[in-house]
């Protein structure tokens, strides 16, 4: 059976690529002209180039292909007004859940994100699939066009596309070529990141994930979702674990969420107003952090069979990754 994995040269879909060779798939990796390719370089796979907001790309790609993941949906990479991300995203499902209609898949497995995810109704306990999305930053280009395109995606599920969806938790492990979830690692690492911003989360190791994929694409329901994830903790705690596979000193300095969602805002119009040019990291991003939260990931353990592997392990993985391919002296 052959996949075809768009997104599969970032961190989840280089892993996610890895794990269907695992299993025994054939794998077309679907990528953009000017995409990095060194996580997934010299595996024995397919290429194709293309865009998802280009249709006919994907249709022509997917000739031979029983199955498919969206391992890279769109997300503002910048702060935009949320309607044009909102519209982009929509393009984006859209696109990719017509063509697999018209190619008539066998399954399909659609990455969405944590946020999605709405707090648990009861305090104190860790949220389910079950939780409801609603956000207090309704202009906020990440949240709402998330939310607005894993809607879309249950209403092709709605309408008979057997897509199953996924909803990882912060990734952390080896081959992220564009550093996403590893920027963290790499801060801490070069002294970069004295201040955090003190909230919880949920940390798995990639592998995981894209091993939870494999297998919601084999034995998940569709129209479901599945929180793939693993470790609840907090900032602090993450951070510490961190550093201590680095060998280098913690941040130290807890900021509160408001007063770093406020300096996020007025550090962006900086870059953007004085030193003309885009900000390392999009100030909307400060508020997704309020979204985090524990995570009840039983669903994915039991109906999945989600692996739980060492995040201290994933973490020394990715930091070795980092070193050998000189992201990291």
């Amino acid at each position: 059976m052959k996949a075809l994995v768009l997104g599969a040269t970032g961190l989840l879909g280089a892993n996610l690529v890895r794990a269907l060779l695992k299993k025994g798939y054939q794998v077309k990796a679907f990528k953009r002209k000017t995409s990095k390719t060194i996580g997934i370089a010299g595996l024995p796979i397919e290429t194709a180039e293309g865009d998802v907001m280009d249709r006919d790309s994907i249709v022509n790609t997917l000739k031979g292909c029983q199955v498919l993941f969206h391992a890279g949906p769109y997300y503002p990479a910048l702060t935009v007004p949320v309607q044009e991300a909102i519209g982009k995203g929509l393009m984006d499902v859209r696109n990719v859940m017509a063509s697999a209609k018209q190619a008539r898949l066998e399954r399909v497995v659609y990455t969405s994100t944590l946020t999605t995810i709405g707090l648990s109704p009861r305090p104190g306990m860790p949220a389910n699939e079950a939780c409801v999305f609603k956000t207090r930053y309704t202009n906020n280009p990440y949240l709402m066009a998330k939310a607005a395109m894993e809607e879309e995606v249950r209403h092709y599920a709605k309408e008979g596309l057997p897509v199953v969806i996924v909803n990882p938790t912060s990734l952390l492990g080896p081959y992220d070529s564009r550093p996403s979830s590893g920027t963290q690692i790499l801060m801490i690492a070069n002294h970069m990141m004295p201040a955090y911003v003190e909230g919880l989360t949920n940390v798995i190791d990639v592998r995981d994930v894209a091993m939870g994929m494999v297998m919601a694409l084999e034995r998940g329901r569709v129209g479901e979702r599945y929180i793939l994830g693993h470790l609840n903790t907090t900032q602090y705690e993450l951070n510490q674990m961190i550093a201590r596979v680095v060998g280098v000193s913690p941040p130290r300095i807890p900021v509160p969420f408001e007063i770093a969602r406020w300096g996020s805002k007025l550090g962006e119009w900086a870059f953007v107003h004085i030193l003309r040019r885009s900000p390392p990291i999009p100030a909307f991003f400060v508020e997704v952090l309020a979204h985090l939260q524990y995570y009840d990931c039983s669903k994915a353990i039991r109906e999945l069979g989600l692996p739980q592997s060492s995040v201290e392990n994933a973490i020394r993985d990715a930091v070795k990754w980092f070193r050998e391919n000189a992201y990291l002296k």
